[in-house]
């Protein structure tokens, strides 16, 4: 059976979530890469062994799990342990992810949507049949990465800065969709994507 993946990445705050929440109400299968990296940095994971001989105790929490906000802090001011902790993490992701596309229960539609963050940047985009990139003003991300994590807009745009920007995400993805309005709006800019990339899918 001949499933169509459809990739969903963009920078911090840009909507990516709704987009893949919109793609799932229409019928998809929607996986999320940040969900499938907290599972794979469950206690007990390999991965997470990795990452506390990685970064020490400072990051476990007194129930046992890592403490994503030490974690955001510690890579967010050093990139070679960013670096290092991408290079644990990216092959587990990868490989959870392809389980999980494989062994979804497809239902309604032979679809599924994935919300990858790092998309381009960890080469995952040769795994799917077409990528999104989500994009919105630069500003409207600051604010909603501020309110989101609770963090000061300096902050946020540090965070932002870590990430490729937009442009690039837009020259390499297949689609685009702009995050400008409203969720209805964004939510029907999906409907009408989803039907084009289906004809498109369906004449190869």
């Amino acid at each position: 059976m001949k499933i169509l993946k459809i990739a969903v990445t963009g920078s911090a705050g840009s909507g990516k979530s709704l987009v893949c929440q919109r793609f799932k109400q229409i019928g998809l299968v929607s996986l999320d890469c940040d969900k499938i990296a907290r599972q794979v940095v469950e206690p007990g994971a390999k991965a997470f062994k990795k990452i506390v001989e990685l970064f020490g105790t400072k990051v476990v929490q007194e129930d046992g799990a890592l403490n994503r906000s030490i974690l955001r802090k510690i890579i967010v001011s050093d990139p070679k342990l960013r670096t290092k902790m991408e290079n644990i993490l990216h092959p587990q992701i990868l490989r959870e992810m392809i389980f999980q596309m494989e062994n979804a229960d497809y239902k309604d539609k032979k679809a599924v949507a994935v919300e990858v963050p790092l998309l381009f940047e960890t080469g995952m985009e040769k795994y799917f049949d077409a990528t999104v990139t989500v994009t919105a003003k630069d500003m409207d991300l600051v604010q909603r990465i501020s309110v989101r994590d609770n963090v000061k807009k300096k902050d946020a745009q540090k965070i932002l800065n870590l990430q490729m920007p937009q442009e690039e995400k837009i020259a390499k993805a297949d689609y685009v969709v702009i995050n400008k309005g409203t969720s209805l709006e964004l939510f029907e800019s999906v409907d009408n994507l989803f039907e084009k990339i289906q004809k498109e899918f369906l004449t190869i």
